[in-house]
């Protein structure tokens, strides 16, 4: 069978080198014909360059150009080097000079403080290789052979000692020196207080012995006074008694009224504990039944307390203070003497037991509770108790000054806050006429008060907090400052405007019997200073009614009559446009309008000169 058939021969893959080798080749192609193309364009370019006139001039001088250039960065570069290297080296030898001495004086004081240390192990080695270098095995000799060596050792090295010595010493004072001082500093030094030579106890500071000795001379005041009261008298040596103090070194401290108290127990033997009643910071009574007092005065404050309202406060309108000590026997006063001097000016409330009462039956009669009576009245201990008939039971108290009661209540009120306004001028409005941008609003805030009351009256009340609730909101206005045509006349180098800006009909001018012009305006309408200066005039007059009179300075003066009211005072200094009066009809005047009067160097004449548009 004839036939042509083609038999295509399957390619063989290319291995990972071979193609490789194949991109080698032509990466390599490809940069020999970027070099050529290169060298081609550089030899037309040269070429170029050649055929140009004087070519061979610019080259050489690009070449000079460039070798000038390269030598001199060279030769600053080198210069560069050598000075860097000489303040270097400058630096480093002065650095060298200030260390080399605090680097010497180290090594030689680790040297010296090393040394003996160093020797004695040194020598330590040698004694212990002694028994090898001598031939003999006599213990005895051994040893005086090693005392010998350790003696001559000393003897050889005892300089080096002695300069160790001489650090170490310093160190260790140093060092004792800084353990002296921080036990020092942490001593607690108090005061050694003594009576007749005999320490009674500690007290922290000078100002706490001071209050002591007064708190001890009150109580002895006390005793003498009471002593007078009942118609005796003790010498005064025996009221003396002189506490001393001296300085101690730590000790358990004392209180004033504990150091007080310990003076008193060892300068008498006539004392007893019991209780001091201070009124307004002064000692007025001692009572053995402190108890039963203190019992009585939270009775009398009892019916002001509101337990459900926690923030009422009740206390004594005068401030009485209790304080349990020991006091001298002469001062103690009965507990119905204090009740009833505290009661002056006020009045006790009493009950007289009647036959067969018992301290149930009071209790039902007076309505006075077993526990309250039972306070005012130690002696009642049960309420079956029978009460001899005529005994006089303390069933309450008046409100005697003394004991008045104090209280304090707080409450909260809800109020306004006024809102601020804030005003600006513009001269883009007319002349007095106000413009409202924001509306005020106002604010709330809740205030805390503290209300104080003296049997039921109010004696004080302060705010002690705020909190705002909604803050307000500034009212902002804008008055305008714009006068019409013609009411600024300008003199010399100052200047006059229209008294009654706004309003420019005159109905009279100045003239025959006229003396100015009358400036016709609504009733109120306010009148201002025509120019700055100072009121010579503000009052009263037969003709002008209510007027105003103002000096300029300059010669010229101007008045304004016939107001409603006057702004100002003599003697007051206003500006131009101040606010001097209201329009009105007062004195010799038919109908509401401003009398405006210009004089200068005291002769008249018209303002229809300065303001002839009006």
């Amino acid at each position: 069978m004839n036939s042509t058939q083609t038999d295509k021969k399957p390619q063989k893959k290319k291995t990972l080198g071979q193609r490789l080798d194949e991109w080698r080749c032509k990466r390599t192609v490809r940069a020999w014909n970027r070099k050529k193309k290169r060298a081609n364009r550089r030899g037309r370019l040269a070429r170029l360059f050649s055929s140009l006139p004087y070519s061979h001039v610019v080259g050489d001088a690009l070449y000079m150009i460039g070798f000038w250039v390269e030598y001199v960065l060279v030769c600053a570069w080198r210069k560069v080097r050598t000075v860097a290297h000489a303040i270097a080296g400058t630096l480093g030898n002065l650095l060298l000079l200030i260390l080399r001495p605090f680097v010497l004086g180290l090594l030689t004081l680790a040297e010296d403080l090393t040394s003996p240390f160093v020797r004695l192990a040194s020598g330590m080695r040698h004694i212990q290789e002694l028994p090898q270098q001598i031939e003999t095995e006599n213990r005895a000799e051994i040893r005086a052979a090693k005392l010998e060596y350790l003696r001559s050792g000393i003897k050889k090295y005892r300089a080096v000692v002695w300069n160790a010595i001489t650090y170490f010493l310093p160190a260790l004072a140093a060092a004792a020196l800084i353990v002296v001082v921080r036990n020092g500093l942490s001593l607690q030094f108090v005061l050694n207080v003594q009576v007749n030579g005999e320490s009674v106890g500690y007290v922290a500071s000078e100002q706490v012995f001071e209050n002591a000795r007064d708190d001890v001379q009150s109580r002895i005041n006390t005793a003498k006074s009471m002593l007078v009261e009942a118609g005796a008298a003790a010498p005064d040596t025996q009221w003396e008694v002189s506490p001393t103090y001296t300085l101690a070194i730590s000790g358990q401290t004392m209180t004033e009224s504990e150091i007080a108290n310990a003076i008193l127990r060892t300068a008498s033997d006539e004392i007893v504990d019991g209780t001091a009643v201070y009124i307004d910071g002064e000692l007025r009574f001692v009572t053995t039944e402190g108890d039963h007092l203190r019992a009585y005065l939270e009775s009398v404050k009892e019916p002001f307390e509101d337990a459900t309202d926690p923030s009422v406060y009740t206390a004594f309108a005068h401030e009485i203070r209790l304080l349990d000590g020991v006091y001298l026997q002469e001062s103690i006063s009965s507990y119905s003497d204090i009740i009833q001097t505290l009661n002056e000016g006020g009045g006790i409330q009493t009950y007289t037991a009647q036959d067969g009462d018992t301290v149930e039956s009071i209790v039902n009669a007076t309505g006075v509770s077993f526990d309250s009576l039972a306070q005012m009245n130690p002696e009642l201990l049960e309420l079956d108790q029978e009460v001899e008939e005529g005994t006089e039971l303390i069933t309450g108290a008046a409100s005697a000054e003394l004991l008045k009661v104090k209280v304090v209540r707080q409450d909260t009120e809800t109020v306004a806050i006024p809102f601020e306004t804030q005003n600006t001028e513009s001269s883009e409005y007319d002349f007095g006429k106000v413009i409202t941008l924001q509306e005020g609003v106002e604010g709330s805030e809740e205030v805390t008060y503290e209300t104080t009351m003296i049997d039921g009256v109010v004696t004080d009340r302060q705010a002690i907090s705020y909190t705002v609730l909604q803050a307000s909101v500034p009212e902002i206005t804008v008055t305008g400052t714009k006068l019409k045509s013609g009411m600024i006349a300008k003199i010399g180098s100052g200047s006059f405007i229209w008294p009654v800006p706004n309003y420019k009909y005159v109905s009279r001018w100045m003239g025959s019997g006229h003396r100015g012009a009358d400036i016709c305006a609504a009733y109120g309408t306010t009148i201002i200073a025509s120019d700055s200066g100072t009121v010579v005039a503000a009052g009263w007059h037969y003709s002008y009614g209510n007027y105003v009179q103002i000096d300029h300075g300059n010669g010229y003066t101007t008045l304004y009559a016939h107001m409603s009211e006057i702004l100002v005072s003599q003697g007051q200094a206003v500006s131009q446009g101040d606010a001097i009066g209201r329009v009105g009809s007062t004195g010799n005047s038919t109908g509401n309008h401003c009398h405006f009067e210009m004089t200068y160097n005291g002769a008249l004449f018209s303002a229809q000169t300065l303001f002839p548009n009006m």
